[in-house]
């Protein structure tokens, strides 16, 4: 009978400690100028975005949010929630949409741009990456 409520004390003290804590998270990957929609289960009270030249966060409500690459890149993103509780804290990966992606070689010399409609050097090459 012991052994069966310590088995039931351990069980308990799991599931606390695994539902109190932030939401899983994944990265976030998502291409300039396009938005990455992410529904939350409890409503948020506080959003904040590592580097705001990377990604933008746009709040739709209390509950659903947008994350929009702006330049090649990571950061991170972390969402609050009551008592400053957090909902979620994970990655947003910026990354080209490969597909649209042009390599042009010229002797030694390698440049990829970005074609969406039209060809324009890549942010990373612009910033010296």
């Amino acid at each position: 009978m012991r052994a069966l409520r310590l088995v039931v004390a351990l069980v308990a003290t799991a599931l606390v400690v695994f539902t109190s804590g932030p939401a899983l998270a994944r990265d976030i990957r998502v291409a300039p100028d396009q938005a990455f929609p992410i529904r939350l289960a409890e409503p948020a009270e506080g959003v904040a975005i590592g580097n705001p030249a990377i990604a933008a966060v746009t709040v739709q409500n209390d509950r659903f949010l947008f994350v929009t690459g702006r330049t090649y890149g990571s950061t991170n993103l972390v969402v609050v929630g009551e008592g400053g509780r957090v909902l979620y804290s994970g990655r947003v990966v910026v990354t080209p949409d490969e597909t649209d992606v042009v390599m042009v070689t010229r002797g030694v010399e390698t440049a990829r741009l970005e074609c969406t409609p039209t060809c324009r050097a890549r942010p990373e090459a612009l910033a010296g990456n």
